[in-house]
C-alpha cells in the first residue's frame, strides 16, 4: 500500500469545508456521481471513476474526517478499483493537503470485471452501484450501514492514516 500527500487550493478548501457542514450525521456516507467529486481529486483521476462514495466521521472535538473512496475504473486490468482521497476538517476549517491511498490491502479493494460489464458500465450509469454485492439500496445513510464492506476497509484505513499525522 502507497499513499501520497496531495495539497489543495483556498477553493477547494472551501469545497470541503462546505462538504462538512452537509455532514449532518455524526458518522455516515453519500454516494456522489462523477459530476460530484470534489474538485481536490485531479480532473485526470476524475475522468476514470464512475463514482465515489463520501464517508465521514465526526469527533466530538469539532474535526470531521472526510474519505472520498472513488471508483476507478481500470481499462488496462477491466476492473474497479478503489482511490481514496482523505482530509480532515477541523472548526477553524479543512486541511490544506489530504492524501491519496494507492493499491490499498484491504479485502475487495479491486473488482474484476468481465468486458460485457465493462461495455455496460461505459454506457450507462450502474457502476454507482459497484461493487453489487456490499452497495445499501439507500443513495446515504449512517456508515454502521457499510459494516463488513471494502468501502468500511478504505475508510478505516484512511482514517487510521488521518488520525497518525493528526
Amino acid at each position: 500500500m502507497e499513499f501520497s500527500t496531495y495539497s489543495i487550493s483556498s477553493s477547494q478548501c472551501s469545497e470541503f469545508d462546505e462538504i462538512a457542514q452537509e455532514c449532518k450525521l455524526e458518522s455516515g456516507y453519500k454516494y456522489l456521481a462523477s459530476s460530484e467529486i470534489p474538485s481536490a481529486i485531479p480532473e485526470s483521476l476524475r475522468l476514470k471513476m464512475v463514482s465515489a462514495l463520501l464517508m465521514w466521521e465526526r469527533t466530538t472535538s469539532g474535526c470531521v474526517y472526510l474519505v472520498c473512496n472513488g471508483i476507478r475504473l481500470d481499462k488496462k486490468a477491466n476492473a474497479l478499483d478503489q482511490e481514496p482521497f482523505g482530509i480532515v476538517v477541523r472548526s477553524t476549517g479543512p486541511s490544506t493537503s489530504g492524501f491519496f491511498i494507492h493499491h490499498g490491502t484491504w479485502l475487495h479493494r479491486t473488482i474484476d470485471i468481465s468486458p460485457e460489464v465493462r461495455q455496460i458500465l461505459d454506457s450507462t450509469s450502474v457502476g454507482n452501484y459497484f461493487p453489487l454485492g456490499e452497495v445499501p439500496s439507500a443513495p446515504s445513510g449512517p456508515l454502521s450501514d457499510l459494516s463488513e464492506t471494502s468501502h468500511e476497509g478504505a475508510f478505516r484505513e484512511t482514517l487510521r492514516i488521518l488520525m497518525s499525522s493528526a
